[in-house]
């Protein structure tokens, strides 16, 4: 395992080493990608460099970047450690409330905004910045904000009157010295800046291009926002084993995106995996007569396929042949022909998704870590997998289960610290040991299994402690459920609140002659209602009696950040939703 001594140097032995016409790649209207070459990214990060240079900023400063997933947001990041100094990633969905927030803490003097729509959020709350000296927006010069063509153009002409001055800057970086903050989402208060070194980042990065097979030459689509730390870490990974990245800057276009660039490997969180296996399996359950009688055989007889695939052999059954020529072909091709690996972080991949993904060929690797362990801890891997785990730790990581189920972790990748406060830094970091919140047990062959977040405990009237995750992963199971989330705090039993799968339930409602015409009204009926009592009682076949959730409601939306019930990283934020569905949760119990 080869670790790097700092992240530019990583970006530097990449221009080096793998040297390509398309190191990054925009798309343009009509479905065309230019490309940027490596020697074009590193002239234009040594310009932004000299920029801020030139306009005043000091090693141990911060920047601010507040854009969507495209190549100047890796060039700024990487810039910024030309200058020896740190960046502080903002989602760019984040309201003008929260962005004010992240900006004050973190005593930023310069901020790299994507779009006039985002100059005018900062322009909206620039009196509360003080501090904040210059802002810089990559598309257009507005009130407020400067076009970031001035920022290289006088990096340009600053980098000739002070010849070597990167140079010295960059022979002067401690691999301890701080790479970025990191704003935690938060699902409850303001968010917690992690201090993350370039230490921290190389470390992580070593042990997964260790991992993985990434060859030079390979393409890989990114449109996770790289303000998420796993997006992050793995486009540097790409860059250390001279990957191209292809940046999706709305994840509208990740569909086209795969069909264009036909990339070998990505990145995702499993929610839009998710989607995808749902999609597909509402597809194969509307077929009508014959024909969809044997797409729906085909379906089952091809999940049967995935044990054989997880153990690295080819299903030869007829009924695979079929589901593979039938559906699994078609899956292979829609993600561009030629994906040999998927990577997914962030919270758990239900079992019949992973499986659908391994049966058609395309191998998914579920892994676990947090912001505050840059990120990877544990990850399923080439002839290592277990589906429903998270597989055995990384290289030069030890993971132990506390006394009380938490899990706790030690490693070269774990944070310096929270940004400004000590008592919540010394309430996680105990020793050598990262104490992660969440709650696991480690398998006889050494792969993690999570359980569930101690915060997210929930104590019923009876004085019962339950994990909502592992009720909500079997329910999830269900093809008529699309999320659940389980409640009961205070209550005396678990509830559910139900976002149904509509167009499963209004095809099962339609072969029994049920009302469709008023969704609402639908789920209401007698019949309906039975329906998912059955399927819950099914489900929990296996949980103990005491966790067994026994009421449940519909919810009346999906949870999304709009409206406040998920994290930018699509993290459930169980406290609002609580909130919320105050009144449904006392009826439900009522």
């Amino acid at each position: 395992m080869e670790i790097r001594r700092n992240l530019p140097a990583l970006f530097l032995h990449s221009v080096r080493e793998y040297p390509r016409d398309d190191l990054f790649m925009v798309r343009q209207k009509g479905g065309v990608w230019d490309p940027i070459s490596s020697r074009e990214a590193l002239d234009t990060i040594k310009e932004i460099a000299g920029g801020f240079l030139a306009d005043g900023l000091q090693p141990g400063s911060r920047v601010g970047i507040l854009s969507e997933n495209r190549p100047e947001w890796v060039m700024t990041d990487i810039a910024t450690h030309f200058c020896r100094c740190a960046d502080v990633p903002v989602y760019a969905t984040l309201p003008a409330n929260q962005v004010q927030f992240i900006l004050q803490n973190a005593e930023l003097r310069f901020l790299v905004v994507s779009t006039a729509t985002q100059a005018a959020k900062i322009q909206s709350i620039r009196d509360q910045l003080p501090l904040l000296e210059r802002v810089y927006c990559l598309d257009a010069d507005v009130e407020g904000a400067e076009h970031f063509s001035q920022l290289r153009e006088r990096g340009r002409e600053y980098l000739k009157k002070h010849p070597g001055i990167l140079e010295a800057h960059l022979a002067s970086i401690d691999p301890e010295e701080l790479a970025t903050i990191i704003y935690t989402s938060g699902t409850t208060g303001n968010p917690k800046g992690v201090m993350l070194t370039h230490a921290n980042f190389c470390a992580n990065v070593g042990a997964a291009a260790a991992t993985f097979d990434f060859l030079p030459g390979d393409l890989a689509i990114s449109f996770l926002p790289l303000s998420h730390v796993l997006e992050r870490m793995v486009l540097y990974v790409f860059l250390d084993k001279g990957v191209g990245i292809a940046h999706v800057r709305r994840i509208e276009r990740v569909a086209d995106a795969l069909q264009e660039i036909r990339p070998h490997v990505f990145v995702t969180v499993p929610r839009l995996l998710e989607r995808a296996f749902t999609a597909v399996q509402t597809q194969v359950g509307s077929r009508t007569g014959v024909g969809g009688l044997i797409a729906r055989k085909a379906f089952g007889w091809g999940l049967k396929g995935a044990s054989k695939k997880l153990a690295g052999k080819t299903p030869r059954s007829p009924g695979y042949r079929l589901a593979d020529k039938a559906i699994f072909s078609k899956i292979r091709e829609k993600m561009g022909g030629r994906l040999r690996f998927v990577i997914a972080g962030g919270a758990a991949l239900p079992e019949q998704p992973a499986k659908f993904f391994w049966a058609a060929g395309i191998q998914v690797y579920e892994g676990y870590g947090l912001t505050e362990t840059a990120p990877v801890l544990a990850v399923n891997r080439p002839g290592e997998v277990k589906i429903g785990t998270v597989g055995p730790p990384v290289d030069n990581v030890d993971i132990r289960i506390a006394d009380d189920g938490e899990i706790i972790a030690r490693g070269p990748n774990i944070m310096k610290g929270y940004w400004k406060r000590q008592e919540d830094t010394e309430e996680v970091l105990r020793g050598d040991w990262f104490y992660t919140g969440d709650l696991g047990h480690i398998d006889e062959d050494g792969f993690l299994c999570i359980t569930g977040r101690k915060k997210e405990i929930i104590v019923l009237s009876t004085g019962k402690n339950i994990g909502p995750r592992s009720i909500e992963a079997a329910i999830e199971k269900s093809r008529f459920i699309n999320r659940v989330v389980a409640v009961g705090d205070e209550k005396p039993s678990i509830g559910l609140l139900i976002l149904p799968n509509l167009e499963q339930l209004l095809r099962w409602a339609k072969e029994r002659d049920l009302p469709c015409e008023d969704e609402r009204a639908l789920l209401e009926l007698p019949e309906v209602r039975h329906h998912y009592e059955q399927e819950i009682g099914r489900l929990q076949s296996g949980v103990a009696a005491f966790e067994k959730a026994k009421k449940f409601a519909f919810l009346e939306e999906e949870l999304s950040e709009d409206n406040g019930m998920l994290t930018p990283t699509q993290k459930v934020r169980r406290r609002e939703v609580n909130k919320q569905y105050k009144d449904t949760i006392d009826n439900m119990y009522g």
